[in-house]
């Protein structure tokens, strides 16, 4: 799935320059594929390398050997960057101060910007979402260990989502943002990739009903007033191409182009800004800004993948030995 979390990495970056489809946000719809491909991820990487208890502190190292290098190098040089410049920007409205750098190394906090203010001094901005990332690492071992403890989270999930589209609680926040009402789109994933392997006529049912599900959803939620309301739209639309997508491409080989596709994608998700701000910091971007941005971020992460990335696989690599 190298090519298609590629493209989500470039959806996310162009919704950042402004880019708009049918006034809709494609990094939303983006972003909710990329929890649904972590899910499917997660499920195979601990089905295969750490099916035990006693194998979960290496899955939490090996997460954190996959997310932290990359991003401390991006991380780092937009700090010098701010430092030197003393450029204030949306993400960046003051000053760091000792807890701003806490918040961001931890990443987690950023996930929780709307009550602790963390996104005055974000350094990666798309970081919220690994914070939420990073917190769904926690549980899957458990999820997916113990199944009836992964039903029981994912539905809870399903039902803060629920309130989230009804406008109970904060649709923004527990529709999209908050761990409590996206886990359920990391446990389709991961539902996903035991169908494939024990019940792909489910795999195939799930993929082909989605579209059909948020049709009607959609449908349900217009004839109350409630689709406009913030990235509805953008997150049903999200998971209703995602779960077909994930289930193709997943029992698929596509070759080098592939992995290459994916080894950028990282880097792609976390630069964007950094270049933003250096090459059109102004709003109202162009055409041809947004191609010298994709190209420009497109160099830099594969820089960054080969220099960084790539030398900490073999310690990931070390951590893993098959399941039984």
């Amino acid at each position: 799935m190298g090519m298609m979390r590629l493209l989500l990495a470039m959806a996310v970056v162009l919704s950042h320059a402004d880019l708009r489809v049918f006034q809709l946000n494609p990094g939303v719809t983006a972003v909710v594929g990329f929890y649904l491909i972590s899910g499917y991820v997660m499920a195979g990487l601990v089905h295969r390398h750490y099916d035990k208890p006693a194998r979960m502190p290496y899955f939490y190292l090996d997460r954190l050997l996959r997310l932290y290098p990359q991003y401390l190098v991006y991380a780092g040089a937009a700090l010098a960057w701010h430092l030197w410049t003393q450029t204030p920007t949306l993400f960046l409205r003051h000053a760091p101060t000792w807890q701003d750098i806490a918040n961001n190394l931890l990443i987690v906090p950023l996930n929780f910007y709307m009550f602790n203010g963390s996104d005055a001094y974000a350094l990666v901005p798309p970081g919220w979402s690994l914070g939420a990332e990073l917190q769904f690492y926690l549980l899957a071992p458990a999820m997916l260990l113990w199944p009836r403890v992964g039903l029981a989270l994912g539905g809870a999930s399903l039902v803060v989502h629920a309130l989230a589209l009804h406008g109970v609680i904060h649709t923004d926040w527990y529709g999209y943002r908050l761990l409590p009402g996206i886990l359920w789109v990391f446990g389709v994933g991961m539902l996903m990739f035991h169908w494939h392997r024990n019940q792909p006529a489910r795999a195939r049912w799930l993929a082909w009903g989605a579209p059909l599900a948020a049709l009607v959803l959609y449908g349900y939620l217009r004839q109350r007033g409630l689709h406009a309301q913030p990235y509805h739209q953008e997150v049903i639309l999200g998971w209703a191409i995602a779960i077909p997508a994930v289930h193709w491409l997943a029992t698929r080989r596509l070759g080098a182009w592939d992995d290459l596709a994916g080894d950028l994608s990282y880097g792609v998700f976390l630069n964007h800004f950094l270049l933003i701000w250096l090459l059109f910091p102004q709003p109202g971007h162009t055409p041809l800004q947004w191609l010298v941005l994709l190209l420009c971020s497109l160099v830099l992460s594969y820089i960054t993948q080969r220099l960084v990335e790539k030398p900490v696989l073999a310690w990931r690599r070390h951590l893993r030995k098959p399941a039984a």
